[in-house]
């Protein structure tokens, strides 16, 4: 019997004086609304919008579930498409703090670790099946320089370190309908939207592990 791969999500909690985290809450709906993709068996976790937590907190997750996969969702206010992260940069540098009030500019994430890690996942073809299923979606290179680029860099150089087969890569999404509806011109993502992205990208994602 083939076993499931172990694919690990992971989202954020609300940050900056928001309401909401569209990530936390696709987290919170993922175990069920995706429960049923063959031959994968998922955990989902939100971590603390906090450098120090995120890790602490991915760390854990990692030891305990030992995924094949991880997939990291944050937020990016700017966006309404998915954007698939190419990159992750060793660099802390946001105008705002994180939730426990550290504001970090231009401090390194890891004093041993290269200037960057390429993700892992395979972004083309995740892109091309976003596409053929109607969900608008691009590729970036830059996951910027706050919580969610933190945990992209610390999760790929935790990995590269030790030596693991799992593979990362980090999506950011954009913000719900109605925390833009006072914006002109954008339009936001809904939650079902987001879910069936997330699906396309889980699936993709797994395929070429699933099949060795």
């Amino acid at each position: 019997m083939k076993l499931s791969l172990r694919l690990l999500l992971t989202g954020f909690r609300p940050y900056d004086g928001m309401a909401r985290n569209p990530t936390e809450q696709l987290m919170r709906r993922a175990p069920e609304a995706l429960a049923d993709i063959p031959g994968v068996s998922l955990r989902a976790i939100v971590l603390d919008t906090d450098y120090q937590l995120s890790e602490q907190q991915f760390t854990a997750a990692l030891d305990d579930f030992r995924p094949g996969v991880v997939l990291s969702f944050g937020l990016s206010r700017r966006i309404d498409e998915i954007k698939l992260e190419r990159v992750a940069i060793n660099v802390d540098d946001a105008p705002i703090p994180d939730n426990s009030g550290r504001l970090r500019r231009g401090q390194l994430i890891a004093e041993d670790g290269p200037v960057g890690y390429w993700g892992t996942i395979p972004i083309d073809a995740i892109l091309q099946t976003l596409h053929n299923a109607g969900i608008p979606a691009g590729i970036s290179n830059h996951a910027g320089a706050y919580v969610c680029n933190h945990i992209y860099y610390f999760g790929l150089h935790t990995i590269a370190t030790q030596g693991l087969p799992t593979r990362m890569g980090f999506i950011h999404v954009p913000p719900l309908p109605e925390m833009v509806r006072d914006e002109p011109g954008r339009a936001g993502m809904s939650m079902e939207t987001l879910i069936e992205a997330a699906r396309v990208i889980i699936t993709t994602a797994a395929e070429p592990i699933r099949q060795g």
